[in-house]
């Protein structure tokens, strides 16, 4: 695709916090012809985005800023949690009234409560059997949408952590799983970027000494397309350790997944979003309780993940002239500093975005046409088909919540 996507134009603005107007000015173009960019009326090339960037000042060094942490996975179990009203409220920051529920058989739960991709597991029966297990699971958007709740009120992860690890004590981390982004340094330094085939080869040649890890694993792969703006590549993983372990790692090429799927180059890909590799730490019971014990306790999140990947690999490039290993540069550059790592927060809503974008890709194409084919036979084919759809009931409840989520936006 030549052309960067409208959708993303406009989310890269809104990023930076600046409106049309002020976004203009500071890259120097006018109001209208930036405006005709986020519309879709004008195309903007990966080049020409480049350059605005540039005027914003994302050509630096990028030393200080190569790596960026977020929680991207929590489950938290309490045995008895009896008010799941008072919970949400004081907690999550929201209202119960907000989820909606459904049967499931998840976890051998019977209830799930979903307000978008946070979600609770309960019992319909809790108040006959006296059971009152409850389980509050996040995945990775689950987690940017309750830290737009979190952000509302001035709370960090770190205080959320707190108040709930105080209040109930019984509580248990049954896992927890941090992303660690490799950022982009920018066009023309890829090969400053640690290269995952790289990696695999160390693997092959023992230049890469794992501690309590003893098992790895490498996938990847493509798809066939007659699409030539669609990413064929889907990238390379490297797997240490067990999905059943308490402790275990995913270090993959994040870029080819983002292009896969917004359904965009990979140069979009790395000029939207701005990440190279993902390292993923999955932690599991003891460990991730341990993990969260210690955070609340003080220290950073980033630093204890970056600690846990420089003790258990260590990456190394060739031997000295002693023949003693000389280690990785660039491994040491993310992974061997002691600068504290931030963590990193991008509260996102629940959003319609998604569903739009796949009409913008699948459907706006036949619409057009059916457009213009209504001019010519004076029909009213595009009108029929508006008045055709109906709100599900799934509908009605996203719509709640993208109200809902008005609130916390301003």
């Amino acid at each position: 695709m030549d052309k960067i996507s409208p959708f993303h134009i406009k989310n890269f603005r809104k990023q930076t916090g600046l409106s049309q107007k002020a976004f203009a000015q500071a890259v120097d173009l006018p109001t209208r012809t930036y405006r005709s960019y986020e519309t879709g009326e004008r195309g903007l090339t990966i080049d020409k985005f480049r350059e605005l960037k540039e005027k914003l000042g994302y050509q630096k060094d990028h030393e200080k800023d190569s790596l960026r942490a977020q929680i991207d996975y929590l489950r938290l179990t309490f045995p008895r949690l009896k008010d799941l009203d008072a919970f949400c409220e004081n907690f999550l920051h929201c209202h119960l009234s907000e989820f909606t529920d459904q049967e499931t058989r998840l976890m051998n739960y019977t209830r799930l409560w979903q307000r978008g991709n946070i979600w609770i597991f309960d019992f319909f029966d809790k108040s006959v059997t006296n059971d009152y297990q409850t389980c509050l699971q996040l995945s990775g958007q689950g987690c940017r949408e309750l830290e737009l709740l979190l952000e509302d009120k001035g709370i960090t992860w770190q205080i959320f952590l707190q108040n709930i690890l105080y209040s109930y004590e019984d509580v248990r981390v049954k896992r927890l799983d941090i992303a660690l982004d490799e950022l982009y340094k920018g066009y023309g330094h890829e090969d400053e970027q640690i290269q995952i085939p790289k990696l695999i080869e160390k693997l092959y040649s023992k230049e890469i000494v794992l501690d309590t890890i003893k098992k790895w694993n490498i996938t990847g792969g493509g798809s066939f397309t007659d699409n030539e703006d669609m990413e064929a590549n889907h990238g390379l993983s490297i797997y240490f350790g067990s999905r059943q372990s308490q402790l275990y790692f995913n270090f993959y090429e994040k870029r080819y997944e983002i292009a896969r799927m917004e359904n965009i180059s990979l140069d979009e890909s790395l000029e939207i979003f701005g990440i190279w590799n993902r390292y993923e730490l999955r932690f599991s019971d003891q460990k991730a309780q341990g993990i969260v014990e210690e955070y609340i306790n003080g220290v950073d999140l980033g630093e204890i993940a970056r600690g846990i990947v420089n003790k258990e690999i260590q990456v190394y490039d060739g031997v000295t002239r002693f023949g003693a290993y000389k280690p990785d540069e660039k491994w040491q550059e993310l992974f061997g500093g002691v600068e504290p790592l931030k963590l990193s927060t991008s509260p996102q809503p629940y959003s319609i975005e998604r569903t739009i974008r796949w009409l913008t890709y699948q459907v706006a194409n036949s619409l057009a046409l059916v457009s213009e084919a209504d001019k010519i036979m004076q029909t009213e084919y595009m009108k029929m088909i508006q008045n055709s759809g109906e709100i599900t009931d799934r509908g009605k409840a996203m719509l709640r919540l993208l109200k809902a989520n008005k609130h916390y936006e301003h």
